[in-house]
C-alpha cells in the first residue's frame, strides 16, 4: 500500500492500495478506478422500523437520510457497479425496504452487488426482482471481498470488509475527545466505515504501520 494522498474538491482523498486507486469519500464510500465500482458497507437500512416492531418510537429519518446520500453519490459519480459489503438490511422485511427499492429502479443501469452480511435476511427472490445479485464471496483482481473482517483466509487478496463499524478517537487539549468513523487499512485487510446513519462505532487500535483515514463530514483526513 502506496503512502500516497491526494485530496480533491470535495474532501474526498486518493490513495494507492495493492498498485489500484481508490478514492474515499466523505459519506463513507470508496470508489476503485480500474472497475468504476462504489463500495460501500453496513447501510442497516429497516433498523428504525426494527427498533419500532419492538416498541422503541424511532421515525424512518435514518434510513431516509441513508438512502439521500447514496443518491447524491450515485448522481455525482455514476458508477457502472455498487458493491455492497453487507448488512444492507438489519431485518427481515419491513416498510423501509420499499425507498430503497425505488432507489434501485432509478438507477436500474447500474448493476448491484451485495455480498452477504450476518443481518442480511431479505429473500433472495425480492434482491433479486431489485436488480440486486447476491454472494457470500468476491474475488476480483487483488482484493477479496466479503463482509467480516474473521473470513479471512490463506487463500485471500487484500481483504476488504466491513462489519465492526470502525471509528477513531482522537484526543485533544483540556481532555477533550472527539470519536469519528474512519477507513482502517492495515497489512492484509481494509475495515470499512458504517455508511448507515443509525449505527454505532466501535473504536479501534491500530497497529503502528496501519493507516487511518476519518471522515470529519466535508472530508477525509488521514490520522
Amino acid at each position: 500500500m502506496a503512502p500516497v494522498n491526494a485530496a480533491g474538491l470535495h474532501g474526498e482523498l486518493a490513495i494507492e492500495v495493492e498498485g489500484e486507486s481508490l478514492t474515499l469519500w466523505p459519506d463513507g464510500s470508496v470508489h476503485w478506478a480500474a472497475t468504476d465500482t462504489l463500495w460501500l458497507s453496513d447501510l442497516h437500512l429497516g433498523k428504525a422500523a426494527h427498533f419500532r416492531r419492538h416498541g422503541v418510537p424511532i421515525g424512518s429519518e435514518p434510513t431516509l437520510e441513508t438512502l439521500h446520500r447514496l443518491r447524491e453519490g450515485l448522481m455525482r459519480l455514476n458508477p457502472h457497479r455498487v458493491l455492497l459489503l453487507g448488512d444492507l438490511f438489519h431485518s427481515d422485511m419491513n416498510r423501509e425496504w420499499e425507498p430503497f427499492a425505488g432507489l434501485c429502479a432509478e438507477f436500474s443501469a447500474v448493476e448491484w452487488v451485495l455480498v452477504k452480511g450476518n443481518h442480511d435476511l431479505i429473500p433472495e427472490a425480492l434482491l433479486r426482482a431489485s436488480g440486486i445479485r447476491q454472494v457470500d464471496r468476491l474475488d476480483e483482481g487483488v482484493f477479496t471481498f466479503t463482509h467480516d473482517p474473521a473470513d479471512r483466509g490463506p487463500d485471500f487478496g487484500y481483504h476488504i470488509c466491513g462489519h465492526i463499524h470502525p471509528g477513531i478517537r482522537l484526543r485533544g487539549g483540556g481532555r477533550q475527545a472527539l470519536r469519528l468513523r474512519c477507513f482502517h487499512f492495515a497489512h492484509l485487510q481494509a475495515v470499512m466505515p458504517a455508511y448507515g446513519a443509525f449505527t454505532g462505532t466501535h473504536v479501534i487500535d491500530p497497529a503502528p504501520n496501519d493507516r487511518v483515514f476519518a471522515m470529519t463530514g466535508e472530508a477525509v483526513i488521514e490520522v
